[in-house]
């Protein structure tokens, strides 16, 4: 499989994620407190180099990837996520400079389930979203008791293994992640020839 056919399947698994995902906060009521942001200043956060290949892949396309792994392996004291925005815009996204690029951690956590003993489903979110949106959490919390149609963490992380079992099995912290991606598409293109680069507007 070509880096390019491993990040169409990546996608793949993020598109269904988000229609997955989409489903489970509009029949809870669960999302984000507003300018938020805490779990993205977490310095402790992990996660796999597979769930980063398409951003690897979109920074390799823009002639970025080179530059960010260099500020990446100078900057090796910052333990935060380099997407991090350093400036909240109005009208922005928010915390994540590349929305659409974000990984699978960044996708899940706050709306999502693990199984714990008896494959009991448990809810894995955030303080902010318990104490400012209780209502929308016990309204998941009887969704995951009740029914079958919930994102469930280990689901999508076995599906990329199926990727690619050795970028997707081992988690690093995050910007560990982000560089091993980065440095995996800068070496499969070391000898082949590289996409063509993105049109900037």
């Amino acid at each position: 499989m070509t880096i390019y056919q491993k990040v169409q399947a990546v996608d793949r698994i993020f598109n269904q994620l988000d229609k997955d995902l989409g489903s489970f906060q509009n029949s809870t009521g669960l999302g984000c407190v507003s300018n938020c942001g805490l779990c993205c200043l977490k310095p402790d956060i992990n996660a796999t180099a597979l769930e980063f290949l398409p951003l690897a892949y979109h920074l390799l396309k823009n002639g970025e990837a080179e530059e960010w792994l260099e500020q990446l392996q100078s900057d090796s004291e910052n333990k935060l996520c380099p997407i991090l925005n350093k400036i909240i815009a109005p009208g922005s996204k928010g915390f994540c400079s590349d929305y659409a690029h974000r990984g699978l951690i960044c996708r899940l956590f706050g709306f999502s389930a693990m199984l714990h003993k008896n494959n009991k489903p448990t809810l894995v979110t955030c303080k902010p979203i318990k104490e400012q949106k209780p209502e929308a959490v016990a309204n998941a919390e009887v969704h995951l008791a009740t029914k079958n149609n919930y994102p469930l963490i280990s689901n999508y992380y076995m599906q990329l293994r199926s990727i690619d079992e050795s970028l997707g099995e081992e988690m690093f912290p995050i910007r560990i992640a982000i560089e091993k991606a980065i440095n995996t598409v800068l070496g499969y293109y070391a000898y082949r020839k590289p996409p063509k680069k993105s049109k900037v507007a």
